[in-house]
């Protein structure tokens, strides 16, 4: 994985983030903006897991967004797994109390969910929404170490649907359809051609930050 983006409010947000990761003693560096089509600058830096995350507040919207004057159920006709957004992406690494206290402490993240064991924190999952978690990272010895990306889907139902994508085409099932203990959503997990892991899932928990218990969706 080349980095992990996250979108800031905007550019003043963006120099508030930046005094605060140099003053930590992690270097910075600034991308210009239209390196990437229709992104803004970005700072980009290497969290104690050793992955590269990048933070921007610039970026031009797609034309393809929900309808909002006089709207359809949909621009057209879903299709596939009717995936709706993007959702979370999990990552491994060493460090990982380190890399919580940057994300908490830094980046303004909550801590949603841990696992915990008498060796400090084996599991960590972060949210800078109402989601359940925003990015999850796992302690592993190999730094830098890729698990999967996540997208979102409206239901059980639709999970059901992706699992029959999966077994009509022969897609690489890895794990599912089933419950996640963690997020208590339901979930698959599969590879497309490249060999990178997939999750689609439905459900889970609104966090509300600040609470010391996680709202559950009905």
């Amino acid at each position: 994985m080349d980095y992990v983006g996250f979108k800031v409010a905007s550019e003043a947000d963006l120099n508030v983030f930046a005094h605060r990761i140099v003053a930590a003693g992690t270097t910075v560096e600034e991308v210009p903006a239209g390196e990437q089509p229709g992104l803004g600058r970005r700072l980009s830096f290497v969290v104690p897991t050793g992955h590269r995350v990048e933070l921007f507040a610039e970026i031009v919207l797609s034309g393809d967004g929900p309808m909002t004057r006089n709207p359809e159920l949909w621009r057209d006709e879903p299709h596939g797994m009717r995936v709706t957004r993007f959702d979370h992406s999990n990552l491994h690494g060493p460090n990982i109390d380190q890399v919580v206290e940057f994300f908490t402490e830094l980046l303004d993240f909550s801590l949603t969910e841990a696992a915990e064991t008498p060796n400090g924190i084996a599991a960590a999952f972060l949210s800078c929404s109402n989601k359940a978690h925003d990015v999850a990272f796992i302690r592993r010895d190999e730094p830098a170490k890729f698990h999967h990306v996540a997208f979102s889907l409206d239901s059980w139902h639709e999970v059901g649907q992706a699992a029959d994508i999966i077994a009509r085409h022969d897609i690489p099932l890895d794990i599912g359809p089933t419950r996640h203990g963690i997020t208590r959503g339901q979930t698959i997990y599969f590879f497309d051609p490249s060999g990178n892991r997939n999750e689609v899932f439905a459900g889970g928990f609104i966090y509300i930050s600040g609470q010391s218990e996680a709202g559950l969706v009905d």
